[in-house]
């Protein structure tokens, strides 16, 4: 009885969590909804837009048309915040990663410890296929990460590279959080 109490406990945290994704894809899309008005431009769901949440790939989502340019838009929504998004080098996999850092002092009651050291650990918690498909090279693809995670890096060669707003994931493909894009594609 108490095994099907923790499971239905687990069950309603899941559920209250996809709850709470789908809320902010409303959100999303009407904040997305009201600048595009704003500019005079056309937005069309290529998809479902709630599917991104629950099935994760690279599709696009929404094709905007502003005045000469066209944007195609890919949301990558997952349950978990704090991690780090990381994309391999070959554009097929996305890593969910978790980053903790712990101190060890040794012998801390001494006045001066003898030894501090730090440990860090890196767990990866879930991988997707993805492959973004860069066809058309007419239309700019925006990566929106919503809800943003807490950072976002890919692999370049032997090298981590750090990902920020507007920086190119491959050539093409930019990632950007839902703000930057609201405040900085429809002012240009």
């Amino acid at each position: 009885m108490l095994f099907l109490w923790i499971l239905f406990v687990f069950v309603i945290i899941v559920f209250l969590k996809y709850l709470c994704l789908i809320i902010k894809r409303f959100h999303f899309l009407k904040k997305l909804g009201k600048q595009i008005k704003k500019h005079n431009g056309n937005m069309q769901y290529c998809r479902n837009p709630m599917i991104s949440i629950f099935k994760h790939d690279s599709k696009s989502d929404i094709s905007i048309q502003l005045q000469e340019k066209n944007i195609d838009i890919s949301v990558i929504t997952t349950p978990l915040r704090r991690v780090r998004y990381h994309f391999d080098i070959n554009n097929e996999l996305l890593e969910l990663i978790v980053e903790r850092r712990a101190v060890h002092v040794g012998n801390p009651k001494a006045p001066r410890p003898t030894y501090i050291s730090a440990i860090d650990s890196i767990f990866t918690i879930r991988k997707y296929r993805i492959g973004f498909d860069v066809s058309n090279k007419d239309n700019q693809k925006y990566v929106i990460l919503n809800p943003a995670p807490k950072s976002v890096s890919k692999a370049d060669g032997a090298t981590l590279m750090a990902l920020y707003n507007n920086d190119d994931l491959i050539p093409s493909v930019k990632v950007c959080g839902l703000k930057w894009f609201v405040e900085n594609i429809f002012d240009k």
